[in-house]
């Protein structure tokens, strides 16, 4: 691999991290704001945001707090594959 691939790669994953950081901290933001709105805060908000993200309490057949963390987890991977294998693949095609 050419220095100037690894470059690339690099720059290529890092816009792809950025992308996912931004889309998960929009997703969760917003599950908490709502939360917010209805007058509940602290770890309780955290804890209601991310089981209202994962389908609702697992008493009520949702998949609760994991569930929540995992939407999370997906809207931060999910973007950052992408525009990194999408960034690479555009220099590799321009490259050529």
């Amino acid at each position: 691999m050419k220095n100037s691939d690894a470059v690339a790669m690099g720059t290529a994953g890092v816009a792809g991290a950025a992308t996912g950081v931004v889309t998960a901290s929009t997703v969760y933001g917003g599950a908490v704001a709502a939360v917010n709105a209805a007058g509940v805060y602290g770890a309780a908000a955290t804890s209601s945001a991310l089981a209202s993200l994962g389908g609702g309490a697992l008493a009520a057949g949702g998949a609760g707090m994991v569930g929540g963390v995992a939407v999370v987890a997906a809207s931060a991977s999910l973007p950052a594959a992408v525009v990194g294998a999408v960034g690479f693949g555009i220099y590799k095609l321009l490259k050529s």
